[in-house]
């Protein structure tokens, strides 16, 4: 571990209190670095609280006096957006409920929520991702009702082209796995538990704490293997756990979330993803569900931070290859977790190619 990565380190623990300030003494170009990183990852905002700690302690480091101000500036956008896309998120479950549609917000603003106040308004918000149980035709019959003329729909999702600075998802699978027999049993479990999809969260419809436990976990898990995760996602999670308060959710059939991730070949990076809540953000053991893995969590976090937020460092263009562009990371990312996840990784290039033909033979 470099020192840039030892400081973001100490600035998220003390940003989740299980730190009061810095231990160590960082340079102007620790900070720097710092700070890339930290974009890189979209944690920047959130890590704002924790300067403020550190400027009011004077034996701490402090970041230079014009990176701070750019962090600052930097967290007011963020600020200001989040509050738009709250009044965004609010309009659209208005508009979708009215349309007959039966909406609720995935992971975003809805995770926000269970940030601390002084986090949840540094939080780098994304897409609007919001799920309807009404299925595919009556998402895209909802699109063309809104006047949207080329509907780019796919197994999982369609994009609504509502506002032209926020992309929109409409999802009529809340999530998917690779492997198509294990997808099929997905999509009936979330069949099974689609209560646990729709709960009064503030202003917004969201799915419960016990349901985020295993679906934010899922599509954490679904992102590392085909393209690759950052810590805004896993910083979401530890906020999960912590809201859960170490409650042990039971879901249709009376099944665990022990039982759940086994079943869906999800334990042992479930175990990784433990080792990186403690190590990462301190998260305290009282609220793991299972005992965390030192290796596998190393190896996901080797992972974490060589491709940033949503792996976007993985990503490579080559000129004149477009869309083969896609296929072509996907493929360059699946060998990387090969001799790790060698089920994963190849199910990865395979579903991208079934689900090609999956399409053409639905137009």
């Amino acid at each position: 571990m470099n020192k840039s990565q030892e400081l973001l380190f100490e600035l998220l623990h003390i940003c989740t209190g299980s730190q009061q300030t810095l231990c160590d003494v960082y340079s102007e170009d620790d900070w720097e670095r710092a700070y890339a990183m930290a974009e890189e990852q979209s944690v920047t905002g959130v890590l704002l609280p924790a300067l403020d700690i550190i400027q009011r302690d004077n034996t701490a480091s402090h970041p230079p006096r014009l990176l701070l101000l750019q962090w600052i500036g930097l967290g007011r956008i963020i600020e200001q957006r989040n509050h738009d896309v709250d009044k965004q998120c609010q309009r659209l479950l208005t508009n979708l409920a009215t349309a007959g549609l039966h909406p609720t917000i995935l992971k975003g603003q809805g995770i926000a929520k269970y940030y601390p106040d002084a986090l949840q308004k540094y939080r780098h918000s994304g897409d609007i991702d919001v799920y309807v149980s009404d299925g595919r035709e009556k998402a895209i019959e909802y699109a063309k009702s809104i006047g949207q003329k080329n509907i780019e729909w796919d197994y999982k999702h369609l994009h609504l082209d509502i506002w032209c600075e926020m992309e929109v998802e409409l999802h009529y699978h809340a999530e998917i796995l690779q492997n198509p027999l294990k997808n099929n049993a997905l999509q009936r479990w979330f069949k099974e538990n689609e209560r646990l999809l729709y709960c009064k969260n503030g202003e917004l419809i969201t799915p419960t704490v016990e349901m985020n436990l295993f679906y934010v976990l899922l599509h954490i898990c679904r992102h590392f293997f085909v393209e690759g995760v950052g810590l805004r996602q896993l910083m979401d999670y530890y906020f999960v756990l912590v809201a859960a308060q170490g409650r042990v959710p039971q879901y249709a059939g009376g099944l665990s979330l022990e039982d759940v991730l086994n079943k869906f070949g999800m334990w042992r990076f479930a175990q990784g993803i433990m080792w990186i809540m403690q190590e990462i953000f301190g998260l305290n053991g009282d609220l793991m569900f299972c005992q965390p893995s030192e290796e596998e969590g190393r190896f996901i976090l080797e992972h974490v931070l060589e491709g940033g937020n949503f792996g976007h460092n993985n990503h490579i263009q080559i000129k004149g290859l477009g869309k083969f562009n896609t296929l072509i990371s996907v493929a360059k990312h699946s060998i990387q977790m090969a001799r790790r996840y060698p089920s994963e990784a190849l199910m990865s290039p395979l579903w991208y190619l079934w689900h090609k033909l999956w399409k053409i033979t639905r137009k």
